[in-house]
Order: structure tokens, then C-alpha cells, then sequence
């Protein structure tokens, strides 16, 4: 499983508007300015937060993006699947059934089948409970809990305008 830049950068946003003074929007030419990545890249990864119902876009002359609920009602699994997707990350492109049926075998192609079945099954069920596993730990956690990590004597509040 690789995981993209983006997922990052979205954590390190979320903190950045959680500190803005006042909470007041941030635009997204201050947020890319500060992450060191073009604003359009930055654009299309702010779109997914605020489809995803984390962040919200003002659009108004002081406008930019803001938090758009409380941080102890954003997991790290919103933000993960606001970038990633919802979907598995689990695919199986049945390379083994391409490999081994097509053997020259003296072995009849049902009992190849059926071994192949078994152990396909087997790794498949073992990689979906790991997937399983990882979204309940980032479900548990929220930016409020990051936030707790977050020394507000070193911070307070940021005005990134």
C-alpha cells in the first residue's frame, strides 16, 4: 500500500486552519506558499477535503478555506478516504490463475483450480482484514487528538494571512 503526498499535506493543512487566528479563512495561495507546492496541485487536493464535508471554501474577498467541523469530528480515516477514496485498496489482478493453469501439468486443471482457490482466498482474506484493522486505528483517531501533541505555548494561535 503507498500512500499519496497529498494525505500529508491535508493533516498539516487541517493544523495550519485549526491555528489561524480567529479561525478566520485562509486562501489557497498562503497554504501552497507555505507547503512549498504549486497552487493548483494544492487546489485539487482542498476540493476533496471540502467534498468530503472536512474543510469549507469561502468565496468572498476575504474568503479561503476554513475547518468545516470540529477537529474531534475529523479522523485521520476522513482525510484518508477524502484523498484516497472509500473504496479497498485490495485488488487482485488473478495473476495467479494466468501462471499456473496455463502450466503444461500432469495434474487435472480442477485440482489446480481448486489449490489455487484455496490459497487465493487465504492471502485475500488475510490483506482484507489487515485493511480492516488499519481504517478502525485511523477511525480512533482525530485532529483533536494531533492537536493534543500540538504545544500551544510553542504555537497559539497563527495568523498565516
Amino acid at each position: 500500500m503507498k500512500m499519496s503526498k497529498a494525505v500529508e499535506q491535508s493533516l498539516v493543512v487541517l493544523v495550519m486552519l485549526e491555528l489561524q487566528t480567529d479561525h478566520e479563512p485562509v486562501k489557497s495561495y498562503l497554504l501552497s506558499d507555505r507547503l512549498q507546492v504549486s497552487e493548483s496541485y494544492l487546489k485539487k487536493t482542498m476540493r476533496k477535503l471540502v467534498v468530503a464535508g472536512i474543510v469549507d471554501a469561502i468565496a468572498s474577498k476575504e474568503g479561503g478555506f476554513k475547518l468545516a467541523r470540529p477537529t474531534d469530528k475529523i479522523t485521520l480515516l476522513d482525510v484518508y478516504e477524502a484523498i484516497e477514496g472509500d473504496g479497498s485498496f485490495i485488488h487482485s489482478t488473478q495473476l495467479a490463475d494466468r501462471i499456473f493453469l496455463n502450466q503444461q501439468s500432469d495434474k487435472p486443471i480442477e485440482d489446480v483450480q481448486e489449490v489455487l482457490d484455496v490459497a487465493i482466498a487465504d492471502v485475500l482474506t488475510t490483506f482484507s482484514a489487515a485493511e480492516q484493522d488499519f481504517k478502525k486505528r485511523l477511525k480512533s483517531y482525530t485532529i483533536a487528538n494531533l492537536m493534543q501533541n500540538v504545544d500551544s505555548t510553542q504555537f497559539g494561535e497563527i495568523d498565516w494571512r
